[in-house]
This record gives C-alpha cells, structure tokens and sequence, in this order.
C-alpha cells in the first residue's frame, strides 16, 4: 500500500480512518507502511490492539520504535478508555511531541449489548479526539466481528484503508448524527416482556433506588453489580425529573443474568453524545450524571422521538 496515500494532509488535526482485514497478511500489508512512515516522520507511534498483532507489527517495524498499550488496560469501559486515550493525547502534548499515530483493535466481545456499545464508542472515539493531533486506525478483523458491527464501523469512520490506498467511507455519518440515529442501538428483547417495576412519576428517588436494588438482589445479581447499577438509574431519573418533562416514567426489566432500565420524559432531549466526557463543571455542580452514569452501566443509550427523550440503561451479570 502506498504510504503517501495514508499519510494524508500533514496539516490535519485528527483523523479517524478503518481497516477492515481478513487474513494476516492483508493486515501488514496495509498497517507497516503507514507505521514506518509515522516514525520516520517523527511521530509517536502507540499500538492498542490484539497480542498476536502487536507482535506481528512490533517484528515488521524493526528497529522503529513504538509503544504499546495492553488491550485490557485501556477497554475496560467506554468511558474509561476515551479517558485514556484523551490522556495519552495530553501526555504527549506536555512532552512536545507531535503528531500521535495510534493502532487500536477493539474486542467487541460476544453480548450484542456490549457489541454495539462498543461501536457507539468507536463513533464517539473520533469526535472526543477532534482537537488532538491523533491519527488513529481501528482494526476490524472480518474474521471475528459481526458483520452488522463491520457495517457501523464504516459509518463511524471518514474514511478506510481500501484498494490500495485511503479511500473516503461512503457509509460515513458525523458522530452526533450517528449516536442519535436508531440504527446504533441494539433492540433489547427483555422489551418485550412485561418490565418488574414500572412506575409513573418517581419523585421519591429514595424509594426508586430501593425498589430497583431489590428486584435485582431478588433476581440473582451480584451486589456490587447492582449497587453501581441502581446509583446510575438514580442520576439518570434525577436528570428526568429536574430538567426533562412530564410524563417521567421509569421500567425495569431482569432476566438470565442482564438486566434493563428505561428513563423516560416528555422534555427535548440531549445529544446522544452527552456523558462520555466530562463536563468542565464540577461533580455535584451538576451536567455530570450522564458521564456518570455511563460508567456505572454495561451499555447505555439516548433515544431521541418526538414524544420526548428515553435513556436506556443496562447491566450484565
């Protein structure tokens, strides 16, 4: 592949490009030229992916320098790693480093919730980055992600590693259009049970919590689990309840080890991207619930309709 080609305009802020692969070979022939070009320019050079590929990257790079970040410790949530890659950013801004070429492979794991989760993320992943001169490449392996999470992917990136240079993706949406759209939320089935709680106007919070923490235990779900879990329905009713609209109405659902909350009001609703970075208030100053309760959650989204806005929460065992 040529590396002209990936390297773009030297004068970009950020960018976020995919490649989609389906053997080994295919995966060095794209993601080398792209990395030696970056350190010979200088460039900082980060892999975030799959052990077996770091290690294929680290042996074809040579003598090029690169640091690598384990999997693990970045994905353990969806906050926690835009955290850590805003972090990364800042470090290497601090150390008068420039332009920051990052290799990331996210695992997608195998719960449809935590699936497109995950693919929310990577839609976010490129507008949290916007002011930082990060250049980062999310892996796809065709082999191992659902072909509907391949499909997301493409409309979550400007552009991909494709036919022999960077192409720009036709599928591409801007992320707050992207996170608001329904095609990114995954269609829970506990829906379409009847929920364990369904309560209309919840002005006693205390009440709600108590009332959420007890269907869970009741249900077989680890304490630490629901703890987190009924302190993320409380923010999210609170936010519902000061500053939505009426009817406020708040369902639980729980089975086979996952359980799912909806928060619903009549007010205007809030960008589909709100909480997955702080705000620049205070905690207890208020704006900060959402991002709170994004991490105290397995998936969250933010569904906007005309008759109001509904938040959806849920937790795995």
């Amino acid at each position: 592949m040529d590396a002209t080609a990936l390297a773009g305009h030297s004068d970009a802020v950020s960018r976020h490009d995919a490649l989609q692969y389906q053997d080994d070979d295919q995966l060095l022939d794209a993601v080398v030229p792209y990395l030696r070009e970056g350190a010979s320019a200088g460039d900082s050079v980060v892999l975030i992916c799959r052990p077996d590929n770091a290690a294929r990257l680290r042996a074809a790079l040579g003598d090029h320098q690169v640091a690598e970040l384990r999997r693990e410790d970045v994905y353990g949530g969806t906050v926690a790693a835009l955290t850590a890659y805003r972090d990364l950013a800042e470090r290497e801004r601090q150390r008068g480093n420039g332009r920051i070429r990052v290799i990331t492979e996210i695992d997608f794991g195998s719960r449809p919730s935590g699936q497109w989760e995950w693919a929310r993320f990577d839609a976010a992943l490129g507008q949290a980055l916007a002011d930082y001169p990060v250049w980062n490449l999310c892996l796809y392996d065709r082999r191992r992600v659902p072909p509907e999470i391949l499909r997301a992917g493409e409309s979550s990136h400007s552009h991909l590693l494709a036919d022999g240079g960077r192409v720009p993706s036709t599928g591409y949406v801007d992320a707050a259009t992207l996170l608001g759209d329904a095609s990114m939320r995954w269609r829970d089935p506990l829906e379409d049970g009847p929920p364990r709680l369904d309560v209309a106007e919840p002005h006693d919070l205390a009440a709600l919590r108590s009332a959420v923490e007890q269907a869970l235990l009741g249900d077989g779900m680890s304490a630490y689990a629901v703890q987190g879990f009924v302190l993320a329905v409380s923010e999210v009713a609170t936010n519902a309840i000061l500053h939505g609209a009426p009817p406020v109405r708040v369902r639980l659902w729980s089975a086979g080890g996952r359980a799912l909350c909806s928060v619903s009001d009549g007010g205007h609703c809030f960008s589909a991207y709100s909480g997955y970075v702080p705000t620049d208030r205070a905690v207890g100053a208020g704006g900060m619930g959402l991002w709170l309760a994004r991490q105290m959650s397995d998936d969250l989204t933010v569904d906007a309709t005309p008759e109001g806005c509904t938040v959806r929460l849920g937790i795995n065992a």
